[in-house]
């Protein structure tokens, strides 16, 4: 990966937006706790952004090939993202709080399979592996780091400082991806 510029571009705007996802990891629970759910909402909403990435997985699967730069979708599923955390400043209750993560469904839907068709394309064929495994090192480190930053953002600032956070960082991949010239990914 030292000489793979594509992948080194890459992990740099995906792990900014791991980081920014991770930054709620736990805390998740203790969000909708304070907008008077319980576990049982947890559960449910939980269960929506599975469902619903998978739905939104059928229609990608179906046109995402056809489109010549994938890098928009990986863009796109950024700023889905973004709004979903940005959405995140309104939920006051459980309705809300699903629709969120239906939103956050088609982010993953859009993004996940998105990177991993990126990555496969830019591997080095002799240290495919290897690349792999920098790219899960890299990723474990940086969301371990955002879990702790994220408690640490909570207990001083408060959830809307780190939606506020999670949001910006997640427009900064996107934008790292779309100013990233079309011949290196």
């Amino acid at each position: 990966m030292k000489n793979n510029r594509a992948l080194r571009v890459l992990f740099t705007y995906n792990s900014l937006f791991l980081f920014s996802a991770s930054l709620l990891g736990p805390l998740y629970a203790i969000f909708v706790k304070n907008i008077g759910g319980g576990v049982l909402l947890i559960s449910i909403s939980s269960a929506v952004f599975y469902l619903s990435s998978t739905l939104f997985l059928f229609f990608v699967s179906r046109w995402g090939d056809k489109l010549r730069e994938k890098e928009y979708l990986l863009i796109a599923s950024y700023l889905v993202r973004a709004i979903g955390y940005f959405g995140f400043l309104f939920v006051d209750g459980a309705l809300l709080l699903i629709i969120i993560q239906a939103i956050f469904g088609l982010g993953d839907a859009l993004g996940t399979p998105t990177f991993g068709a990126i990555f496969s394309k830019h591997t080095d064929r002799q240290e495919e592996v290897l690349e792999y495994s920098d790219w899960s090192v890299i990723a474990n480190i940086v969301m371990a780091l955002g879990t702790i930053i994220g408690g640490f953002m909570v207990a001083t600032f408060g959830f809307v400082f780190l939606f506020m956070v999670m949001g910006g960082l997640c427009i900064l991949s996107a934008l790292g991806i779309y100013l990233t010239p079309r011949k290196v990914l």
